[in-house]
């Protein structure tokens, strides 16, 4: 496949992006940056991941000192 190349200025995608909700805004942001990675995890890992998980939905984890 040949490759195509659009030139665009910055602006108009990072007004884009701040235009939009959060929930497309993650929706994006787990397409373009998030690999599933999973397969190539260690059970230890994996079984880590799900532990903080379960933390996570339990309300046992912190806050970042940062978060509103």
């Amino acid at each position: 496949m040949p490759l195509k190349t659009v030139n665009i200025p910055i602006e108009p995608i990072i007004n884009l992006l701040k235009s939009l909700d959060n929930d497309f805004k993650d929706e994006i942001f787990n397409r373009v940056f998030i690999e599933n990675i999973e397969d190539a995890m260690t059970a230890v890992e994996k079984k880590a991941v799900s532990k903080a998980e379960i933390e996570f939905k339990t309300g046992k984890t912190k806050k970042w000192p940062f978060v509103k």
